[in-house]
């Protein structure tokens, strides 16, 4: 097997597993199928953008854990991690800044069986398709087809629905559209059981992120964070059957996730050793993971700059709760996209003199881009920090990331990974790359994506030294405390 030079500057040979890995167990089911690649299926429900796949993530779980131990994502997303390790027997703790990934995240967590789905499913659809009917006799006659005000209740016949708060609302739907994802929407939240409501929004979430033209919005390309408009004509029949659909395929994906977990010990999802927190900063210590009690940290990390949630999500999550979503968590709270004012670049380099040999010689810290460049930075150390804190001696930290570029050049984000986990106090395992299957961890493209598709990510792997004290970089050099 060839070498290549890495992005760290040493050459190492390229594998397709995870370092020091031998080839995994798999459980099979459906015949040949592995486990992985069943669970990668039953994440199609919903797209998430730059979601990692579960082959991954089963590897990263067979290789650092043992069945009962705790595995933590603090970047959980649509519950990649957590639901693999749900699978094979482990304990999983994830949290999530924004508030769909913790959404998709809670529901795959806390599947149900396909019998409870269909007893809630069927009561559930009729209310929904007798609210849309009403929609379509009133629609047209009183002036319904003025454009909705955010914030408003649209009166439609006999029902009163409240309409988002969000102020690109109607740019992005027609106004029959409204009413109709209005009516569903207000449907969903009258469920009693939690669990139930989440699902009904998750499979309303998914009929609007959704490709062009399956979209029940004006969005093309939405899952990939900068849309453009492009009108088309959705008629409430078409609303409807997409709905339905949505819905029907998410709770048939969920049923088989209850019973994958229900094959690895963990059929009551009252029993089922799963916690999602959200939001949650994850710069900031996570009660749920306390000190020295994961054995397993597996997560990928925001990219600078290149993928923009809040701004994907934000047509979305108005619908869940009736709020645009940063009236709810701000969006200087995303690491990658936060405005970096007030962040003192040069400081923070003269105390990371590593992290300043690799900056992008392009850039500058004192300028607004490099500035906001040094501030991800910082953010990730913090992160790193945080790792460190919840990591057991001896536990293992698998951060999946890519390389995208700025400016025209890549900011050679794996190298700057490594050297701040060895500031954080972590050992550096391995930092690799790893090809990516062409239908796989979709990103935009543009001067601050990717130029392409995405064809490889790296995986940078720590370990928690077994001896309790902490790296710290002072002056250039890192001592022990």
């Amino acid at each position: 097997m060839g070498s290549r030079r890495n992005h760290l500057g040493r050459d190492k040979p390229v594998r397709h597993s995870l370092p020091g890995a031998q080839a995994p167990q798999r459980r099979c089911i459906a015949g040949q199928q592995s486990l992985s690649a069943a669970l990668e299926r039953l994440h199609a429900f919903h797209v998430y953008c730059a979601r990692f796949s579960s082959d991954l993530a089963e590897a990263a779980i067979l290789q650092y854990t043992r069945p009962g131990q705790s595995v933590f994502d603090p970047f959980c997303g649509s519950g990649t991690s957590l639901v693999a390790a749900v699978a094979h027997g482990r304990s999983a703790v994830g949290c999530d800044i924004d508030l769909l990934a913790g959404m998709l995240s809670s529901v795959k967590c806390a599947a149900r069986s396909p019998q409870q789905y269909q007893r809630w499913k069927e009561p559930f659809v009729r209310r929904v398709a007798a609210a849309i009917r009403r929609i379509a006799e009133h629609w047209g006659s009183g002036g319904w087809r003025a454009r909705p005000d955010p914030g408003s209740v649209l009166r439609v016949g006999s029902l009163h629905l409240p309409v988002p708060v969000f102020a690109q609302l109607n740019y992005w739907f027609a106004p029959q559209v409204v009413a109709a994802l209005s009516a569903i929407a207000t449907e969903a939240r009258g469920c009693d059981d939690p669990h139930f409501q989440q699902v009904a929004l998750i499979a309303l979430s998914s009929c609007i992120i959704s490709k062009w033209p399956t979209t029940l919005s004006y969005a093309m390309d939405i899952d990939h964070t900068r849309p453009h408009r492009r009108l088309q004509r959705i008629p409430l029949d078409r609303v409807l059957r997409t709905y339905i659909r949505r819905l029907e395929r998410a709770v048939w994906c969920l049923g088989q996730l209850h019973g994958i977990y229900a094959a690895a010990g963990a059929a009551d999802s009252a029993d089922r050793p799963a916690r999602v927190i959200c939001p949650h900063d994850a710069r900031q210590p996570l009660e749920a993971a306390p000190a020295a009690s994961q054995s397993l940290i597996l997560t990928s990390p925001p990219y600078f700059n290149a993928v923009d949630y809040p701004r994907s999500h934000r047509a979305s999550v108005c619908w869940m709760n009736g709020h645009d979503a940063g009236e709810l968590v701000s969006r200087n709270q995303y690491i990658g996209l936060r405005y970096a004012g007030g962040f003192d670049a040069e400081q923070w380099l003269r105390q990371h003199s590593e992290i300043r040999r690799l900056f992008p010689p392009h850039l500058s810290p004192q300028q607004p881009l490099g500035r906001r460049l040094c501030a991800f930075y910082a953010d990730l150390e913090q992160v790193l920090h945080q790792s460190w804190h919840a990591l057991r001696p001896g536990g293992h930290a698998l951060y999946v990331i890519g390389d995208n570029v700025v400016r025209g050049r890549r900011i050679g984000a794996p190298a700057v990974l490594a050297a701040l986990g060895r500031c954080a106090g972590l050992e550096l395992i391995q930092a690799r790359p790893r090809t990516i299957a062409s239908d796989r961890r979709r990103f935009p493209t543009g001067p601050f994506g990717f130029d392409g598709p995405m064809t490889h990510e790296h995986c940078v792997v720590f370990r928690k030294p077994a001896q309790h004290h902490k790296g710290v970089q002072i002056g250039g050099s890192t001592r022990a405390r």
